[in-house]
C-alpha cells in the first residue's frame, strides 16, 4: 500500500522506474483535478517528464479519477 493512503478519493503518483527516497504516494483527489493540477502540486515541470496515467499517455486536461495511478517517467540524457 503506497504511503500517505488515507480513507478520501486519491491517485497513486509513482516514478518509474522507482527511485530511492521517491516511493508511491497517494495524493488526495480534488473534485475537478486535471494531471496539469497535479503535476503544478508536486512541482513537476511538466516539459521534462512523461507521464502516463493507468498506462496510457493522456493529456494534461485528463480528469483524475480516483484510483488512478499516474507514472512519472524521467527523461534521460546522454551522449
Amino acid at each position: 500500500m503506497p504511503v500517505g493512503v488515507d480513507k478520501g478519493p486519491a491517485v497513486t503518483v509513482e516514478t518509474f522506474p522507482p527511485r530511492r527516497g521517491y516511493p508511491a504516494k497517494a495524493v488526495p483527489l480534488r473534485e475537478g483535478m486535471t494531471l496539469e493540477h497535479l503535476l503544478e502540486i508536486l512541482q513537476l515541470p511538466g516539459d521534462t517528464e512523461a507521464v502516463t496515467v493507468n498506462g496510457v499517455y493522456v493529456k494534461p486536461d485528463y480528469r483524475l479519477q480516483d484510483g488512478d495511478r499516474v507514472k512519472v517517467i524521467p527523461f534521460m540524457s546522454g551522449g
